[in-house]
């Protein structure tokens, strides 16, 4: 019997504290689909991501939120990442 996992997953996303885009693609089997809405030049380059667990999903929210607050503490430091 399959757990109804939908609402664990909802859960976890709204979670994510990023400036990047992501959506909720599907939910099947207990797998997770998540699409990034990406720009690149113009273009649109979606990026999908599959979970099989809510434990996998939010260390996948952690490690992107935690990319975006090195970024932001980055720029509001005084040293430049490429100096």
């Amino acid at each position: 019997m399959a757990l109804n996992l939908e609402p664990v997953y909802r859960e976890i996303f709204q979670k994510f504290a990023t400036r990047k885009k992501f959506v909720i693609k599907s939910v099947e089997n207990n797998r997770l689909t998540v699409e990034q809405n990406e720009e690149i030049c113009g273009q649109k380059e979606p990026r999908i991501f599959e979970f099989k667990s809510p434990r996998e999903f939010e260390e996948f929210v952690r490690q992107e939120n935690q990319f975006e607050l090195d970024i932001v503490n980055q720029l509001q430091g005084n040293q430049m990442p490429y100096r």
